[in-house]
Parts: C-alpha cells; structure tokens; sequence
C-alpha cells in the first residue's frame, strides 16, 4: 500500500479513479500510478537520464514511460486516469523551473508544453519535490498538527517547506524555503549551506580535498563521510554539520515553528544528523521546549516526494490549484 488515500483531505471516494505520480531527481526518477484508496496499481524506478541524454529528451522519455504506466492500469477499463503529478527540483513558477542545478538545462525545456502533450485533457500539476515532501508530512506524516511546521530536506541538494495550518507556504516568488543558498552569517566567503552539507557537493568537495576518487578503494557516500571514523573526513563532516545547525537554528528563531522534520538521503544517518541539531539547539536557544520533541525524522525519508505528488495530483482532482505549482489546465 502507498496510502496515498492519507494525503487527500477531505478523502476521495474510493471508486475507479487513479492517478500518476511522478519524483523525477537528478539521478533517479519514480513514478507510480495508484488508486483513490492508495493502492499502487503500477510503478517503477528508473535513470533520470540515460547516456548522452539531454534533459528535453529526458523528459520526454519519462513521461512516455508514465503513460505506459497510466496505459497499464487502464487497460481494462475498469479506471481512469483523472490527473497526474509530477515533481522535480527546482523553482517552479510561470517561466517554467528554474534554479536547478542537479537537473542541468531543465530551465531551458518547456516543461508544462510536454506534458501536456503526453497527455492531453489529463490535467498535470508541476511542483517542487521538497515543497511535495512536505505536503506529505503535514498531511499525514511527522508534521501532522504542527503548526507551522517546517520540513527540511537534505539529500543531494539542500531546501526546506514552510507549513502554516496545514498548508505549504510557497512565497511571493515561489522560492521559500529554498534555504541551499543561504551564507553564513559575516562569512561571504564561505560556500553556501548546499556546497557544505548536499550531498552530491560533500562528496565532491572532500574528493578534492583528499584524491579520494583515484586508485584504491571508491569514494565514500555523503551519508558515510558524516560517520567516518578518518579524522581527515571527521573534520570535514563536522564543519558541515555546525553550518546545518547554525542555519537550522536561525530558521527556528525565525519562524518558531512547533516542529522540525528532516528527511532526505542523508537521514540515513539520522542519529548522527539529530544529534547535532538537537545539541546545537539545546545550547543555544534556552528556553526551547525539549529538542527531541522539536527536531525529528520525517516519517517519509526516501519517498516524501513522490507521495507529495500523489496529493497533488489528488487535490487537482478536487479542484485545488496551489500557488507554488503549475498545472497544465
């Protein structure tokens, strides 16, 4: 079960109606089509790109596959296909997505174009995958009658999802919560807070720095660089960690939000990650109620995304167009 039936509030009749999501991430793509009741009817998992592949090709292929998908499930006749959500890094807005860098020339593709012409009067909504993520948590995950709540993503890249009463806060832009960017205070020099904690820039970062990519054993993962006994990776992993805290913690004093729930790749080593974040909070916001209540796991770690796409496609379903996401009509 996907219980994506959670995600929808109020809940759908659970008749023959179905949807697609879609997670498209700068290195893997889910996708799974599933019922009012939140059965998942077909699914799979695949590369985002394939070699020599650029992104409107890319996106072209991912999306034929989600017809296959949508094809799949109503082959008999017995459902129908009624919207379908698609998510992805990046700033979605009336131009299209922007500032993403882990999907490179994404910014350059017609995004809506296409899938309105992979599927026609099926109305499909494009969103942010952490903004989604977050949806999903308020809506039934770790973020449930939090209010606000913020969900902070860190995997490959670094963003968070504001919630107030129950809903995402997109921004005037459409850019809240992109918080990857953000600079230490009265350090301009030093690299944003995605350079320092994402995991794709860890890895790469502490490569440089120690020519771990040449002979002898492979590179470790960014989750492995956080727990890594090498007081070489330990001195790195470290720093990036105080940065996350210092940002968290300026985003708790900021926003006093009831709780904090992070997921993403990184979550793997979560109690590492907690760790952290909970000392650092507890040292230095005194009064704050107990860290261990406030700072948490999400309950979606790896899949966030992909269920906040079934919401969105659900809500779609019921008429609701949220600001921080297009749709194709």
């Amino acid at each position: 079960m996907f219980d994506s039936a959670d995600l929808v509030d109020p809940p759908l009749p659970r008749d023959s109606l179905g949807i697609v999501a879609l997670d498209i991430g700068g290195t893997k793509t889910a996708m799974a089509a599933t019922d009012a009741a939140g059965t998942v009817l077909a699914g799979c998992r695949v590369a985002t790109r394939e070699p020599g592949e650029d992104m409107a090709h890319a996106l072209d292929r991912l999306l034929r596959l989600a017809r296959e998908q949508a094809a799949a499930v109503t082959r008999d006749g017995r459902r129908e296909i009624v919207a379908v959500g698609l998510v992805c890094p990046g700033t979605v807005t009336s131009a299209g997505v922007e500032l993403s860098p882990n999907l490179p020339g994404i910014e350059n593709v017609d995004v809506l174009g296409l899938a309105r012409a992979a599927f026609g009067t099926v109305p499909v909504v494009v969103a942010n995958d952490v903004k989604a993520a977050g949806l999903a948590e308020v809506r039934s995950g770790a973020l449930v009658g939090a209010d606000p709540g913020l969900f902070v993503n860190l995997g490959t890249g670094v963003a968070a999802a504001l919630t107030v009463g129950g809903r995402i806060v997109g921004g005037a832009r459409g850019v809240a919560g992109e918080i990857g960017y953000s600079l230490v205070p009265g350090r301009p020099d030093e690299p944003d807070l995605e350079s320092l904690i994402g995991g794709g820039p860890l890895v790469a970062r502490t490569q440089a720095l120690y020519a771990l990519a040449g002979s002898g054993p492979p590179p470790p993962d960014a989750a492995a660089i956080l727990t890594s006994a090498d007081p070489r990776l330990r001195a790195v992993a470290e720093h990036a960690l105080d940065v996350l805290a210092g940002h968290v913690l300026n985003l708790h004093l900021a926003l006093d939000p009831t709780r904090i729930a992070l997921g993403g790749g990184l979550m793997a080593v979560s109690d590492r990650v907690l760790d952290v974040l909970r000392g650092f909070l507890a040292k230095h916001s005194p009064g704050t109620p107990d860290p261990g209540e406030v700072i948490v796991a999400a309950r979606y770690i790896h899949d966030g995304a992909l269920r906040g796409a079934a919401a969105l496609a659900w809500d779609v379903v019921r008429g609701e167009r949220p600001r921080w996401a297009l749709t194709t009509r």
